[in-house]
């Protein structure tokens, strides 16, 4: 699908309007309207996330730090924060630390972390159009995850 000149997988442009109304309802309904990493963690307390979806979504985040040849803490800073991107507190990079790392037995709050980075870098981040069918996979995965919080 030709974009303002870029050619784009439609799978891709399915996955990204997926991942909007997906995120759309989770904002609205767990979140009240107003989601913020404050708001994640508390609603992380309450949710269930089938463990397969979270599992998936880790995989393919690692896969993406491999390309780059980076550490967890490396892709989670430099990845999920581009540029300028306004960073978080510690303690939220090491909760998406933990996810990526898959050790421990409760990592919901920091997929959901990573999940909302997604979001931002997507609205708000770099405007690399030309990189987004690179994201298939990755749009897939969280869509998974977020299919099963609606």
């Amino acid at each position: 699908m030709i974009i303002r000149g870029n050619n784009l997988d439609d799978k891709l442009v399915i996955e990204i309007g997926r991942f909007s109304i997906l995120w759309n309802c989770f904002e609205r309904f767990q979140c009240n309207n107003a989601c913020n990493p404050t708001k994640i963690k508390l609603v992380s307390q309450n949710i269930k996330i089938d463990k397969n979806k979270e599992v998936q979504l880790a995989q393919v985040l690692n896969e993406r730090r491999s390309w780059f040849g980076q550490v967890i803490s490396e892709y989670v800073e430099t990845g999920l924060y581009p540029g300028n991107a306004r960073q978080n507190q510690e303690e939220d990079r090491l909760l998406m630390e933990k996810f990526m790392e898959q050790k421990e037995e409760d990592v919901r709050c920091g997929c959901l972390l990573v999940i909302y980075r997604i979001r931002n870098n997507l609205m708000h981040g770099l405007k690399c159009i030309e990189q987004l069918n690179d994201q298939l996979k990755l749009f897939e995965a969280v869509n998974g995850v977020l299919e099963t919080l609606c």
